[in-house]
């Protein structure tokens, strides 16, 4: 995702929702949608959002985890969005 596009994204989702609107205004940083735990689909090799969780906090950020939200904004129940902050 360019740089604008991401701008504009975050922009979007902030907008709709109120949890991620504080999370930027406390300066924190989007890092990816992952999938919940239990919603990985089977076979699909892929970092859970409770992975995620764990690195980032071994690498001593504050790490927060929000509703996920697709580029037009629509609402992605089996994602979740994580956030970082340095601690």
């Amino acid at each position: 995702m360019a740089e604008t596009e991401k701008e504009a994204y975050l922009a979007l989702i902030a907008a709709q929702d109120p949890q991620i609107r504080t999370l930027l205004d406390q300066g924190f940083e989007f890092v990816t949608n992952a999938f919940k735990a239990d919603a990985a689909p089977s076979g699909m090799k892929a970092r859970t959002d409770r992975e995620h969780v764990r690195r980032l906090q071994q690498a001593g950020y504050q790490v927060e985890v929000s509703a996920a939200y697709d580029e037009q904004g629509n609402p992605r129940p089996t994602l979740s969005a994580i956030w970082r902050k340095k601690a």
